[in-house]
């Protein structure tokens, strides 16, 4: 008979299979303890998947806007209307272009491109259009206030204007200017 099992009887006390309580104290702590980690870490993980999603909608935001001014001044018209022709300053330019319906097609419309503080706290400026139809579309926003210059020769390294006159012609490229930053788009075939 093995020592253990005489000790067992001469006591009283019969050795069971299973846990102390001591034993499940440390296994429910020790288990918490994983939840609660793995918890915090898929917390960390949504954070960071809605950080990721923010900065996509931002760029597909500043994509979007920069395409559509693109396509704005790319189909540029001068000479269509009497009422608009191409004329701005820093601060707003003007011109007739073809816009795009709901329905699929172009059709003549004016644009105004103006600048917009969009809020005080953040210091953030829009350049936003204005359409003939009233609808007010944001195209490129800035940190710093934002400049539109117009370019009337490439050549030597180009010469800008900060006015553009209401003329029977357009300029070259329309550029928006801040301190860090130059956003240049050409204009199409200028009338």
């Amino acid at each position: 008979m093995p020592s253990s099992n005489r000790v067992a009887r001469a006591t009283g006390h019969v050795a069971r299979p299973g846990f102390t309580l001591v034993e499940i104290l440390v296994a429910l702590v020790v288990g918490g303890a994983a939840i609660l980690g793995a918890r915090s870490v898929l917390g960390a993980l949504a954070d960071h998947s809605d950080r990721v999603a923010a900065a996509a909608a931002t760029a597909d935001r500043a994509a979007n806007g920069e395409r559509v001014l693109r396509a704005l001044l790319g189909d540029l018209e001068i000479g269509s209307t009497k009422d608009v022709t191409f004329g701005g300053d820093e601060g707003e330019a003007q011109f007739a272009t073809w816009c795009p319906t709901a329905s699929g097609w172009k059709e003549r419309c004016t644009v105004r491109l103006v600048v917009l503080q969009a809020d005080s706290i953040g210091a953030t400026f829009t350049v936003a259009s204005v359409l003939s139809t009233g609808e007010i579309l944001p195209l490129v926003e800035r940190d710093a206030l934002p400049k539109i210059q117009y370019l009337r020769d490439a050549a030597n390294g180009g010469a800008w204007f900060r006015t553009w006159g209401a003329g029977i012609t357009a300029p070259l490229a329309i550029g928006i200017l801040t301190e860090r930053d130059t956003l240049i788009i050409r204009i199409g075939e200028r009338g």
